[in-house]
């Protein structure tokens, strides 16, 4: 098919994923200034979602949200317990001999720690994908890992797998351009301009890898390459960002006042401040007062309200809602070991993904850093990846003696084994401690109330037998 009816479809259609293709971005940015708490764009964007609904521009123009990020903790929460102990990471040249200069290399380019921010913000982002480089003015090799914001992707006819993709990135003068990848080529773009520019140290724009050196870290598969971000942390992060500051300004007002002048001809916009005297006269015929509008706001009950709204967050992620306590002496004891059944599914499926994309990361780690550095790794061997064991469950013997020793030196007392058991927060320990204190009481009296009623009860020759027998 050819002709003006062909050149229309195939213009409107690549416009069509241009526009897609920019609210994907934006999208993915508005997700990027959340995960990385910066303030002033977070500011900005809910100051334009939150314009007359509920607040005024005036009203925008005098405040500034209040920020509270719990989506970090939820993140660290879900991915806790993985990499709490260090996974085994072997270079295998053959049975009882592993390649030593692994280790040199992982710990050049903060392998492990890049590997735990890659799994946090693919937890976020949905995907990640992971570049090892060699920075050519520090001789060093190095991980980048780019989020969803950053970069523009063209697939395979599975669209799952990546054919090429181009990563937006900013020079120090603040000048912005775009490094492509290709299977057979490596060029920069320069702002808004369609001309390949060669990369420095590559002259000739071409892939020295014959292969896209990029990892992909996906947590679940979608429509799409990228998938669906977590809408449900994003969400819960506005609505109890503006939950805050509804409550801040509420509460600011109330504590400042607000007054309500009849007949005092004060200047409009007067404002009361300390040592300020305003006076009025009081015409004849008339009433001249200044009240104070006092609003009934139960303050408490919000509260409570964004704290149930923060656990209830937490709940559908698979944790603890004791997780979300806002009090740091209520996150001791086992609700740190994140032992709901949920979870640890999640868990486990999780350590699949991730053996899948270390051993993936470490074979591209080996193939950047044998095009470029010596001592080479060795090439024919093969890498393995163990997690740690989690430990043993603790016999009954075993957490007696334990508690005992924790009592004996001082630490800890039966108010911190009551959180840890039933998982509640400090004051709910003790007042189930004093509550089963009562009832033990109770139950005393009556065990001798019993005992007396059934002594008075028995005859007096078998009472008299009874206590010859004592």
């Amino acid at each position: 098919m050819t002709g003006n009816i062909f050149t229309e479809l195939v213009k409107g259609y690549q416009k069509m994923r241009a526009i897609s293709e920019m609210e994907r971005i934006s999208i993915h940015r508005l997700f990027s200034a959340f995960y990385n708490n910066d303030y002033l764009l977070i500011n900005d964007i809910l100051k334009n979602e939150t314009l007359n609904n509920p607040y005024s521009k005036e009203t925008l123009d005098k405040i500034n949200f209040q920020h509270l990020d719990v989506t970090q903790k939820i993140l660290s929460r879900l991915s806790g317990g993985i990499y709490t102990n260090e996974p085994l990471r072997e270079l295998i040249i053959e049975e009882g001999s592993v390649d030593k200069n692994l280790q040199n290399v992982l710990r050049q380019v903060k392998y492990s720690m890049k590997v735990k921010d890659a799994f946090r913000k693919a937890l976020y982002f949905n995907i990640i994908v992971a570049q090892p480089v060699y920075d050519y003015e520090l001789k060093q090799m190095r991980i980048d890992i780019f989020t969803p914001d950053s970069f523009k992707v063209k697939t395979k006819d599975d669209y799952l797998v990546l054919d090429e993709i181009s990563i937006e990135k900013a020079r120090p003068d603040g000048s912005v351009y775009e490094a492509v990848w290709t299977e057979t080529e490596h060029y920069l773009i320069e702002g808004n301009s369609t001309d390949k520019i060669s990369p420095p140290n590559n002259e000739q724009g071409k892939n020295p890898f014959k292969k896209l050196p990029f990892v992909v870290l996906r947590i679940e598969e979608g429509c799409d390459f990228f998938g669906e971000p977590n809408w449900n942390l994003l969400l819960n992060q506005k609505n109890l960002d503006i939950r805050l500051t509804d409550l801040n300004e509420s509460e600011l007002r109330n504590v400042h006042g607000i007054y309500h002048g009849i007949n005092t001809r004060f200047p409009n916009n007067t404002r009361f401040t300390a040592g300020n005297l305003l006076q009025s006269e009081e015409r004849e015929g008339e009433r001249v007062s200044l009240e104070s509008v006092n609003l009934v706001v139960d303050y408490e009950q919000i509260r409570d309200n964004i704290d149930w709204k923060i656990k209830t967050v937490m709940n559908s992620e698979g944790l603890s809602a004791q997780s979300g306590d806002v009090n740091v002496a209520n996150e001791s004891g086992v609700k740190r070991s994140m032992d709901e059944i949920e979870l640890q599914e999640k868990r486990d499926d999780y350590k699949e993904l991730l053996y899948n994309f270390e051993i993936e990361l470490l074979n591209m780690i080996r193939l950047v850093h044998n095009t470029y550095m010596n001592p080479k790794l060795n090439d024919k061997a093969y890498f393995e990846l163990t997690f740690s064991e989690e430990k043993g469950t603790e016999t009954i013997q075993d957490k007696i003696a334990r508690r005992e020793m924790e009592k004996t030196i001082g630490y800890k007392n039966d108010v911190d084994f009551t959180m840890e058991d039933l998982e509640v927060s400090e004051d709910e320990a003790i007042e189930i401690l004093n509550k089963v204190s009562e009832q033990n009481k109770l139950l005393s009296e009556l065990k001798t109330d019993s005992e007396t009623e059934k002594e008075n009860s028995l005859p007096e020759d078998k009472l008299e037998d009874e206590t010859t027998n004592d």
